[in-house]
């Protein structure tokens, strides 16, 4: 169990630092640690959804069992969530700032994000449902 938190403190450090980065062009330190904030705690509710949608169905043998499966859930794919939509919605951000996007690239920009955000959700709520149901199968085999 201690590998698994290095490796989600690990994916912590550089979610930050790559957010960090990417939020260069904004005005000041305190607008970057703002967005980065606010940023995280809407990737957190986000993920908290997506497992819920994703637990429908899910039969588990000990409620206690949802809450230590929600915790490594949610300190894994919050990152990794970081890495999709803060960093490339600071990069939109910082290149609108700087004039480097027309109107349409903007759009475009913009449209294409939303698509792989859905497919995100999407294919996270079906990956959560097969850890989920992966998780109860090893503890039962393990009874």
């Amino acid at each position: 169990m201690n590998f698994i938190y290095f490796i989600i403190f690990i994916l912590f450090v550089v979610y930050l630092v790559w957010t960090w980065n990417s939020t260069k062009e904004f005005e000041d330190a305190k607008t970057r640690i703002s967005f980065m904030l606010v940023g995280t705690l809407f990737i957190t509710v986000l993920t908290l959804i997506i497992f819920a949608v994703s637990r429908i169905g899910v039969q588990y043998p000990k409620e206690e069992m949802i809450g230590q499966v929600r915790k490594i859930i949610l300190l894994v794919f919050v990152p990794i969530n970081g890495f999709i939509v803060l960093v490339q919605g600071a990069r939109i951000i910082a290149n609108t700032k700087k004039g480097m996007l027309s109107k349409e690239q903007l759009s475009k920009r913009i449209k294409i994000f939303a698509a792989i955000f859905v497919i995100m959700i999407i294919l996270e709520c079906i990956y959560f449902k097969n850890i989920q149901l992966n998780m109860i199968n090893y503890i039962n085999t393990k009874i």
